[in-house]
C-alpha cells in the first residue's frame, strides 16, 4: 500500500457522527484504510482535535456520553501514521501566517507538504482559505474510492 493521505479531525469525526455532510465519503476512506488500500497520516494533534470534536458532539447532545467513550476507544485503536508536531511547527507557522489560518489547520497542510501527499478535509473555513493556492488540499466530498 503506497498511497498515502493526510486527514484532519473534521474527516475522522464523520466516521462516527454520520449525520454530517459528506459522511459517506469519509466512511469510504475509512473502509479503504481498513482494507489496506491507503495509509492515513496525521499530525499527532489529530487525536486531541478529534477527541475535542467528540466532546463537543456530546455537549450538543448529538451523541451520548457512552457513544463518546466508545468513539474515543475506537479512535485510539486506529493505527494512523502520526507525525510529531515539533517537526511541523516552523512550516505550520509559515502557512498559518501566509493563509490566515490556525496553526492547527496549517499543521495538516505542513504534513501534506512534508509527505507530498494530499490532505482531505471537511473544514470549510480551512479549505476555502487554501483551495485555490494549494493543490494538495482536497475536499472530503471529492474523495474517490481507492481502486
Amino acid at each position: 500500500m503506497d498511497f498515502k493521505i493526510i486527514i484532519d479531525a473534521s474527516v475522522a469525526i464523520k466516521w462516527y457522527v454520520r449525520d454530517e455532510v459528506d459522511a459517506e465519503k469519509a466512511i469510504e476512506m475509512l473502509f479503504d484504510y481498513e482494507n489496506a488500500k491507503i495509509n492515513l497520516i496525521a499530525p499527532a494533534l489529530f487525536y486531541y482535535e478529534t477527541a475535542n470534536a467528540v466532546n463537543t458532539a456530546v455537549l450538543r447532545k448529538r451523541i451520548t456520553e457512552y457513544e463518546g467513550q466508545d468513539i474515543i476507544k475506537d479512535l485510539m485503536a486506529t493505527d494512523l501514521i502520526t507525525i510529531a508536531e515539533a517537526k511541523l511547527i516552523p512550516s505550520a507557522y509559515f502557512y498559518a501566517r501566509k493563509y490566515n489560518i490556525s496553526v492547527y489547520d496549517a499543521s495538516y497542510l505542513a504534513a501534506a507538504k512534508e509527505h507530498n501527499t494530499p490532505i482531505y478535509t471537511a473544514d470549510r473555513k480551512f479549505y476555502d482559505a487554501v483551495k485555490s493556492k494549494e493543490r494538495l488540499v482536497k475536499w472530503i466530498g471529492d474523495y474517490k474510492k481507492a481502486g
